[in-house]
């Protein structure tokens, strides 16, 4: 007897695609991202040749073009509008220059970052500081430098009341406020709004009188949301909270921080899309505009005269500036599976292929039989372990060894997130107006181990020749 064996229903994705130019003869049809210009970079097979394979690419233009569109989607009369970029998701100095230079602030996580953003002369009053753990010698800098302090818990509070007292100072500071929006909200971090705890932080710093002062009421509810409707209970939830401020006799909150999260071109694994969040609909920034700006107006005089929306994107303004060439080292034919190729990049150089559908495609093929003969063809690293796929299935021609290929929109956390595991991490060059220059050299065994040593019974002779 055959039993009828029910398929879980996926949902279907269309998605819209910007085509570079028209199929031309002896050309590969390009598709790539609205918000991606690569245009300078060029014949790829030489950067590779100048510089190593594999090789991060970043596009200066793109890097501005993107932090602009960005800025220019959020900005609204009434409002004034602070960008504060996400070091985190690629503290590469050189990008973090970039962004400086368009104006933006210093979003930082860590007291490593902290010292980056002052490096690169960023003055204190422009760094917002977030996270979980932030040590004592962090928080005495911070507040002697007018950082911006976001405070995620109530020990954190306590210990910077404590501190800025000592100090005879006053410390700015916003609250972290969460929210309950479905299965994974991220309510590890700050005072959540649907229990209370909100409201029992600001009497808190009430409570705690002129040294703590504060500025600003700030969510970050999750990574890539694809759904504007979290942004619009987020102002919602932030204007309760400030208007909670104005009922305790504080003084009106001014800044509104609605986080980073923003969605870039990129594409998630389908396994990983959201039933509730949409899928991989909402990837534009207007209806988060929207839903940010509109939440923002209704909240009347909530945060003042003349609220201040701030912004810590990350992804949605460097992802598609990026992207990684790598080369063929070896091809396939895999039972069950079809061909395949192995490249000179891994999972420990693009961490996000875990998660995300990169795009991978032949850098340049000028036979068009070639062209029209493209198959689906796995993507392989070179790194000795079967999980170490950049992509299930790419279309690609038919691949030589020594081909060249190139992977899109790696530009958040892969870098952050890369690792010395079996290889050295590759340079990075950031094409500009000087041509193609280095921003991070190649890494050499010697880079790998500086850090170490052999106790001195452990080493051992070198052998006689």
């Amino acid at each position: 007897m055959l039993v009828a064996v029910k398929k879980k229903y996926e949902t279907p994705r269309l998605e819209q695609l910007a085509t570079q130019q028209g199929m031309q003869k002896h050309r590969v049809h390009e598709i790539k991202s609205e918000d991606s210009d690569f245009d300078e970079m060029g014949d790829v097979n030489e950067l590779l040749a100048e510089f190593g394979s594999p090789l991060y690419i970043v596009s200066e233009k793109s890097v501005r073009t993107l932090y602009r569109s960005f800025r220019d989607a959020f900005t609204a009369p009434g409002i004034d509008t602070i960008i504060g970029y996400s070091y985190k998701t690629n503290y590469l100095p050189a990008v973090c220059a970039i962004f400086q230079q368009e104006g933006a602030f210093a979003e930082v996580v860590s007291g490593m970052e902290y010292d980056l953003a002052r490096s690169l002369n960023v003055p204190g009053h422009q760094i917002i500081f977030n996270g979980p753990y932030k040590q004592t010698h962090e928080l005495i800098r911070a507040v002697t430098e007018g950082a911006l302090i976001n405070i995620d818990s109530y020990d954190e509070l306590d210990a910077l009341a404590k501190i800025a007292k000592q100090m005879k100072m006053t410390a700015r500071i916003g609250l972290r406020i969460n929210f309950q929006h479905g299965e994974q909200s991220w309510t590890k971090f700050g005072f959540n709004y649907d229990n209370g705890d909100a409201v029992e932080a600001l009497k808190r710093v009430k409570k705690a009188g002129t040294c703590l002062s504060l500025e600003a009421l700030h969510n970050h509810s999750g990574t890539y949301q694809v759904n504007p409707d979290i942004y619009a209970r987020t102002a919602q939830v932030l204007t309760g909270v400030a208007k909670k401020v104005i009922e305790l006799g504080m003084p009106p909150v001014r800044i509104a921080d609605f986080g980073g999260g923003y969605p870039s071109s990129n594409r998630l694994k389908p396994a990983f899309e959201s039933v509730e969040l949409g899928g991989g609909a909402g990837r534009h920034l207007q209806p988060f505009a929207d839903a940010i700006i509109g939440g923002l107006t209704k909240a009347g005089k909530a945060f003042g005269e003349r609220p201040t929306l701030m912004l810590e994107p990350g992804r949605a303004v460097i992802d598609s500036a990026m992207k990684m060439a790598c080369t063929v080292v070896s091809r396939k034919s895999i039972p069950g599976r079809g061909d395949a190729v192995i490249v000179d990049a891994g999972v420990n150089l693009l961490p996000t292929a875990y998660w995300y559908d990169h795009g991978v495609e032949a850098s340049a093929f000028d036979d068009e039989a070639a062209v029209m003969g493209a198959q689906p063809v796995s993507v392989f690293g070179p790194l000795c372990m079967q999980i170490d796929v950049l992509r299930e299935r790419a279309m690609l021609p038919p691949m030589s060894l020594g081909s060249s290929l190139v992977v899109s929109n790696v530009g958040a956390y892969c870098l952050t997130q890369s690792m010395q595991f079996i290889q050295p991490r590759p340079a990075v060059v950031l094409l500009g107006k000087n041509g193609p220059e280095v921003i991070r050299r190649r890494e050499t065994r010697e880079d790998i181990f500086a850090l170490d040593s052999v106790p001195k019974h452990l080493k051992n002779k070198a052998p006689k020749a």
